[in-house]
């Protein structure tokens, strides 16, 4: 039997969810039925055809591996709830924004995203978060299954000694990195001439000279609610920022909101429905203009930090769990990481081209001065880079991966016990195969419970 990711992170993979539908959903709609778990045709295709969008060869089986890692999702999911783990709405919600900012990453922006899934953010979230859950679940019975594993100094050279020299990979250079980022901000005077714009906004909508709607479509620059009127679509609390939720959880219902900020502009909002802990809502927002002059405040600012820093009366580190305003990086006290794997060490061909050419100026140690860029949300920002190695190209060695053969080591070890788990679930729990597709090549699953 094959397993596929078996204790590893499903790293940027968007699992969409069909949710709610499953009455509905004719035999031929069904790929798999595990236990009292559908998995839908639709599934299946979706992250098939997102596998294919990334790169995956497909040599034929790619299809049917998909619906194996659904299938193997599924077992791992039964037993997780059989054994009461628990995974929580703020867990859900993390992982969430952490797959939209890959995705972002992955797409160029927010708007490419809405663009391709045809709704707004909120809405998207909402579709995908019950797979998500699922997934979370999955993962912490994995962490169940191998809390026990461990890997000692001999077996990680007993596994390098295993691999044929002539098979070794060849390591690309790499760097280790931390970075601290701080935001350009809109001058008082910018800022206060937009909050104005938008009080006049919300004078001509409560006067009735234009619906909130309409108001949205012409002038809120959030690009992917306005066309939609402004529609956000119901959320659960947690999913905003504070400031945004303060008001759509206390600002009448069908009353349009006061003029308030968050750090992403300003907004109006209208609240269209509220039950209990969810809200359904249009806003309006504007962004202040940031000027070269904006920008230049934000260098400052972070010129003098770095002047702290390199005097050694505050630490990287430290200066970048209490400053740093990139929320990627700041409780890590600004130690950047591989998307791909999570490791600090980091191929030089995937820093994007701004960073590769700070980081080809320093030597290890050193801190660059105040760099321009523009962050994933869109806003403009500056940052300052540690490079504290640099790993030249390489033939895979003992001496410089042994972290790299030591991780590779314990996931065999991990996933041999998943394997050994799964024999055993399977027998356990029916899986019946409805895609004729895979029928064949997954035949195994059915007759585990044969046996």
């Amino acid at each position: 039997m094959r397993t596929l990711f078996i204790g590893g992170r499903w790293l940027g993979l968007m699992w969409l969810c069909i949710s709610g539908l499953l009455a509905q959903i004719p035999l031929e709609g069904i790929a798999a039925v595990v236990g009292d778990e559908i998995i839908l045709q639709s599934q299946v295709a979706q992250q098939y055809a997102y596998f294919k969008q990334m790169g995956m060869k497909d040599d034929g089986g790619l299809y049917c591996e998909t619906l194996e890692r659904f299938i193997i999702q599924r077992l791992l999911v039964v037993r997780a709830r059989l054994d009461s783990l628990k995974v929580t709405d703020e867990q859900v919600e993390r992982e969430l924004d952490r797959r939209i900012q890959l995705l972002t990453a992955q797409l160029g922006s927010v708007e490419a995203i809405v663009e391709i899934y045809g709704k707004p953010l909120p809405l998207l979230k909402q579709d995908l978060r019950q797979e998500v859950r699922d997934q979370i679940l999955a993962e912490e019975m994995r962490q169940k299954i191998t809390s026990d594993v461990k890997i000692t100094p001999q077996e990680v050279r007993d596994f390098f000694a295993s691999i044929p020299k002539d098979s070794l990979p060849f390591v690309p250079a790499e760097v280790e990195l931390s970075q601290i980022v701080l935001y350009a901000r809109p001058s008082p005077a910018e800022k206060e001439a937009v909050r104005e714009r938008l009080e006049e906004i919300r004078r001509e909508i409560v006067a009735g000279k234009m619906d909130f709607a309409s108001a949205a479509r012409a002038f809120s620059q959030d690009v992917a609610s306005a066309r939609q009127g402004g529609s956000l679509g119901e959320f659960t609390r947690g999913q905003m920022v504070p400031e945004f939720e303060r008001v759509a959880f206390s600002v009448p219902i069908g009353e349009v909101s006061p003029v308030f900020e968050t750090p992403y502009g300003f907004h109006i909002l209208l609240v269209e429905k509220r039950v209990g802990q969810k809200a359904q809502v249009r806003h309006i927002l504007l962004r202040p203009t940031i000027s070269e002059a904006d920008v230049a405040e934000a260098k400052h600012r972070l010129a003098v930090l770095r002047e702290q820093i390199l005097r050694d009366s505050l630490s990287f580190v430290r200066a970048a769990i209490e400053f740093s305003e990139d929320p990627l990086t700041k409780n890590t006290g600004g130690r950047l990481t591989d998307e791909e794997t999570g490791s600090y060490r980091i191929p030089l061909d995937k820093l994007d081209a701004e960073l590769y050419f700070i980081v080809d100026r320093l030597k290890e140690g050193e801190i660059s001065e105040p760099e321009r860029f523009t962050a994933r949300d869109g806003r403009p920002a500056v940052r300052i880079v540690k490079l504290h190695r640099r790993y030249p190209p390489h033939r895979a060695s003992l001496e410089l991966d042994y972290e790299r053969f030591a991780e590779a080591a314990l996931q065999v070890k991990k996933q041999e016990a998943i394997e050994k788990w799964l024999e055993r679930a399977r027998k356990n729990v029916p899986v019946e195969i409805r895609d004729p597709r895979c029928q064949e090549a997954l035949a195994e699953w059915e007759k585990a419970l044969e046996k």
